[in-house]
């Protein structure tokens, strides 16, 4: 009898587990069975546009108004040697100079499809090491007037006094937000202020608020160790809440699976992307500065940032074969990875998710962690934390 009741609270152990974790790991997150699309069965005509400045571009953001693109690219190896989230924290390699952040005219490509581009230089600004360089990858932005404020992730290494690099890899990276603003149409930017705070620890992505204030991913619970490793099975990241005046606090209560790249959508709600269990978690945020879990889009597929058009429709890119795509990630230069593209449109009071294009052999698309969607032609720009490239598809 003893037996029996051992077996039974085993099996229903099993079975819990497999309902609760095994079988999102299993279906979502490593995609088995998984029927993916060749890029050919999609309206678009896609391709590469590869330039020194473009390499390792997280995060795009898209001014529909002046017709801009934005792009925070950090260099290919420099990623590979420095990026928190993929717990890469080798400070000393770091690109000289760090990341940067390239203006594309998006009206005015040439005969061979390339647009005219700019680096926007920082000014007023000293990094963790002395100099003016930045660290790059997620950001938002806001138009005020003919002003463009920025906001940064900023993954600074940690420092002595002296602005001697420490080990990172033994007490981790010392990432602010940055907040810059620029003219429309210039090559430069100001350094207006920096957020740091104990409650941001491992930041991937700024959603802009209002008045200065703004909510940012968390997306691991830890910077460093074995706790961090397990966040993939059991949670562990969230979002948080910084004031104008840069006082931070967590606003989620659950664990989040990697949230990653967050935006505020055209209808005011937050929207967090989970890279683990492909889902877009919807919160509204409260007079207490809270977020409140209001919806949850189910993609099944593992997801990155997602990014609202003008139009208000969502955009957001997943990683359909997840083994590949992180071979890809860890050798970005020789292997690549299926892409799918989804927009997710408000269908009265749910949400339609479509799937816009795949690529199945990663021919065009590849490691995509940023897409956005020019309303006004059709066009998809989309941007990759690691391949020294950025793609461009055009619709038939």
């Amino acid at each position: 009898m003893a037996r029996t009741l051992l077996v039974a609270t085993l099996v229903a152990s099993l079975a819990s587990f497999y309902q609760f974790l095994a079988k999102d790991l299993i279906f979502n997150t490593f995609g088995i069975g998984r029927d993916v699309q060749a890029i050919e069965d999609f309206p678009f005509t896609c391709r590469r546009l590869q330039d020194k400045k473009l390499e390792a571009c997280e995060d795009l953001w898209l001014d529909d108004d002046s017709r801009t693109l934005y792009a925070a690219c950090a260099g290919t190896q420099h990623r590979l040697s420095w990026n928190q989230a993929m717990g890469k924290l080798n400070a000393s390699a770091r690109r000289p100079g760090g990341s940067e952040l390239v203006a594309l005219d998006i009206d005015s490509p040439d005969s061979k499809g390339v647009f005219p581009m700019r680096v926007i230089k920082p000014t007023g600004y000293v990094g963790a090491s002395g100099d003016a360089s930045i660290d790059l990858l997620g950001f938002d932005a806001q138009i005020v007037d003919d002003t463009i404020h920025f906001y940064f992730v900023n993954q600074r290494p940690s420092v002595d006094s002296n602005k001697n690099l420490l080990d990172s890899s033994k007490i981790g990276p010392n990432a602010t937000i940055d907040v810059f603003e620029m003219k429309r149409g210039s090559s430069q930017m100001k350094h207006i202020r920096t957020v740091w705070s104990p409650q941001v620890w491992s930041p991937n992505r700024v959603a802009v608020l209002s008045d200065g204030a703004f909510v940012v991913t968390n997306d691991h619970s830890v910077k460093l160790g074995v706790r961090k490793e397990l966040d993939p099975i059991i949670g562990g990241g969230n979002v948080a809440y910084c004031s104008p005046s840069g006082d931070c606090h967590q606003a989620t209560t659950m664990r989040l699976k990697f949230p990653n790249g967050l935006t505020k959508g055209k209808d005011g709600l937050i929207y967090v992307p989970s890279s683990v269990d492909g889902a877009v978690r919807v919160y509204q945020l409260h007079s207490d500065k809270m977020l409140e879990l209001v919806d949850t889009i189910h993609t099944k597929i593992p997801l990155d940032n997602v990014s609202p058009d003008a139009v208000g429709d969502l955009w957001v890119p997943g990683f359909p074969n997840y083994a590949k795509g992180m071979a890809a990630i860890s050798n970005p230069l020789e292997r690549e990875s299926p892409t799918t593209i989804f927009r997710i449109r408000k269908a009265g009071e749910s949400y339609k998710v479509d799937k816009v294009v795949e690529d199945k052999q990663g021919k065009v698309l590849s490691v995509v962690t940023t897409v956005r969607h020019d309303a006004k032609t059709g066009r998809l720009f989309l941007g990759s934390a690691l391949k020294p490239f950025l793609m461009v598809c055009d619709p038939k």
